[in-house]
């Protein structure tokens, strides 16, 4: 049953629950946003008018294992939507059938599944198979919780490549408070929220690392356009304002209101995101960095596991600041205290021995790419990008890209949907920030992190540019390991 809204199809999710009916849901709407996650993990689908492969539902779909579907064609109105000359109303079935080999088919109705089980199906007994035939390149995994984690570890994934720390805060628990931060007015505000977040952060990564044990885990430092996580329908904006006046009563709704305009950007993929962030708000990136080594000493102090954890800096486009985020920068009346202060002076206050841990960049800027020779003097690993690559490299928007895909493709001016296959422009900068690198750092690690990892034609390229590992969701893990055996077999047969 197919429903328009992430309230109503939440209330229609807890009612189907609670008197045990069909909880059989598909979530539709123009786009999705950080409010609507939960809806996306309570649905088996979701299908969006706008975006791509690589825009928010699809790729909250595959981390979660659920189907997601964008068809430009449809046209939603108040009563419902409409496919072709097919009017769907809420509450209505329909299927989604969205296979990688096929085009994609929504059909009208409902129709008989199957439930697929990955413990009887024979996948991992293959999965055994395939992976005496993997050598050193691998396969790590996109996961943000330990549920993912455990998947991963289930799929045989040699570690976390990228854990995107916004994510953790999807949470319909969660998001109130890390809208409240968005939205402070002050330091003093951001730090009040922060000491409630940092419990949340320092338990979150506890759980990756009990579950992935001295396996990498590579967490990317938030990295969220803002506008993705404030309330985006009536509804939430209503929840969030009842939420916020309740801890700050003095603060109108419409000064709430207005804080959340204020937050809105023009081009926000090109924004205030990232390190950028971490720049004009500092105390947020040490909050992060502190959870992290917390987590880390509480592990091995109660479970005796030495976990290796790696920081992962993104949206880089010089080697300032890299450099800044690591060592610290103190100007007149200001400092950003950097990870390697941080670290030490917690390991003193907690009087822990030291951990191992790693720095390293996302290279997602073509400015980062070029400049991976001086980047590299400061981080330890890169992880490319690849979904922001392509679209500062080709200057497509992820979001926006399918309205005129097809007119692309019939003139033969793009055979292939560039944010699932690796374009020459992208594989350039790739190759060439590998091999800038590794003039300046011989052992710097470098891996692929976007949603390009888990295609198979891909991976070969991946392997000959000589990068270590790809990173995808879950879900995408055992086709990207079968994909690397098969050419390792290849190679070997050829000499």
């Amino acid at each position: 049953r197919v429903f328009f809204t992430t309230e109503a199809l939440m209330k229609e999710y807890r009612i189907a629950s609670q008197r045990n009916l069909d909880n059989n849901l598909i979530l539709a709407m123009p786009a999705t946003y950080a409010g609507d996650v939960k809806a996306i993990e309570a649905a088996n689908g979701v299908l969006t008018r706008e975006g791509g492969y690589a825009s928010h539902a699809p790729v909250v779909a595959r981390s979660l294992g659920k189907v997601a579907m964008v068809n430009p064609d449809i046209v939603f109105s108040k009563t419902g939507l409409k496919i072709g000359n097919k009017i769907v109303k809420e509450g209505d079935y329909i299927s989604l059938d969205v296979p990688s080999y096929d085009d994609p088919v929504v059909y009208f109705g409902k129709l008989v599944l199957i439930e697929p089980d990955i413990d009887k199906s024979g996948l991992l007994d293959f999965l055994e198979v395939v992976q005496t035939h993997i050598g050193d390149f691998d396969v790590h995994a996109n996961a943000d919780q330990p549920s993912d984690a455990k998947l991963a570890r289930k799929f045989l994934a040699d570690g976390i490549g990228l854990c995107r720390t916004e994510h953790m805060f999807f949470n319909e628990n969660r998001i109130p408070i890390f809208r409240s931060l968005i939205i402070a007015p002050d330091r003093s505000e951001r730090e009040k929220i922060l000491k409630k977040i940092k419990k949340m952060q320092v338990s979150d990564f506890y759980g990756l690392f009990e579950v992935m044990g001295e396996r990498t885990v590579t967490i990317r430092l938030l990295d969220a356009p803002l506008h993705e996580f404030l309330p985006h329908s009536k509804d939430s904006m209503d929840a969030f304002v009842a939420f916020y006046r309740k801890n700050h009563p003095k603060v109108s709704e419409s000064e709430i209101r207005l804080r959340c305009d204020m937050t809105s950007e023009v081009n926000p993929m090109l924004g205030h995101r990232g390190v950028r962030v971490a720049i004009s708000y500092p105390e947020i990136y040490r909050m992060q960095i502190e959870a992290i080594f917390e987590a880390a000493y509480k592990l091995r102090k109660e479970k005796g596991v030495v976990c290796r954890p790696e920081i992962m800096i993104p949206v880089i486009m010089s080697p300032r600041e890299v450099k800044t985020i690591r060592f610290g920068k103190r100007i007149e009346g200001f400092e950003i205290v950097g990870v390697r202060q941080i670290a030490e002076e917690l390991r003193e206050k907690l009087g822990e021995e030291t951990i191992d841990y790693k720095v390293g960049t996302m290279i997602e800027l073509p400015a980062a790419a070029l400049l991976a020779d001086k980047i590299a003097r400061y981080a330890d690993f890169f992880s490319f990008g690849t979904n922001d690559l392509t679209q500062t490299c080709l200057g497509l928007s992820r979001d926006d890209f399918n309205s005129f895909f097809t007119d692309y493709n019939e003139y033969d001016l793009l055979d292939k949907n560039p944010f699932q296959y690796l374009q020459e422009p992208v594989k350039e900068l790739v190759g060439m920030a590998v091999e800038r690198g590794r003039v300046v750092k011989p052992d710097l690690t470098c891996g692929l992190c976007g949603e390009h990892g888990a295609e198979p034609e891909n991976i070969p390229f991946c392997m000959d540019a000589g990068l270590n590992y790809v990173s995808c969701s879950p879900y995408g893990i055992p086709l990207a390991k079968l994909s690397i055996a098969q050419k390792n077999i290849k190679d070997l047969a050829t000499g």
